[in-house]
């Protein structure tokens, strides 16, 4: 990854390699950014110190999921302010969701503006 990165004109996010908190510093020199998952993560503190950790090593920050539901995807949200990029598409892949409170609309997304995450379970 480290010649990659020397030599690729686009920017390099680790996502398997960047899991827990731990795996941030191991990324710096080896990729322009990290991906962080919460569910992979252990939550939202870790996420918030990852960050935290990147950002003092000139490292971009996404954050991602898969089939994270309404729920998830909400959490993810709360980090908009703190990301270069996002993807929180999750309730979109999904048969059926648990919860409401987001729509998403031509590629975005709002949020109710409920108080915390913002949505009520089925």
């Amino acid at each position: 990854m480290k010649i990659l990165y020397e030599k690729s004109s686009l920017p390099l996010y680790a996502d398997e390699s960047c899991v827990s908190e731990q795996d941030v510093k191991k990324c710096a020199g080896h990729f322009h950014g990290i991906n962080i998952k919460l569910t992979k993560c252990s939550g939202l503190t870790p996420a918030i110190r990852m960050i935290q950790e990147a950002r003092t090593l000139g490292l971009k920050v996404m954050m991602g999921s898969m089939n994270e539901s309404t729920i998830g995807s909400a959490a993810i949200a709360q980090f908009l302010p703190q990301l270069d990029h996002v993807d929180m598409d999750g309730p979109l892949l999904l048969a059926e969701d648990i919860a409401t409170g987001l729509q998403y609309e031509q590629g975005q997304v709002t949020l109710s503006g409920k108080s915390g995450l913002g949505i009520q379970l089925r």
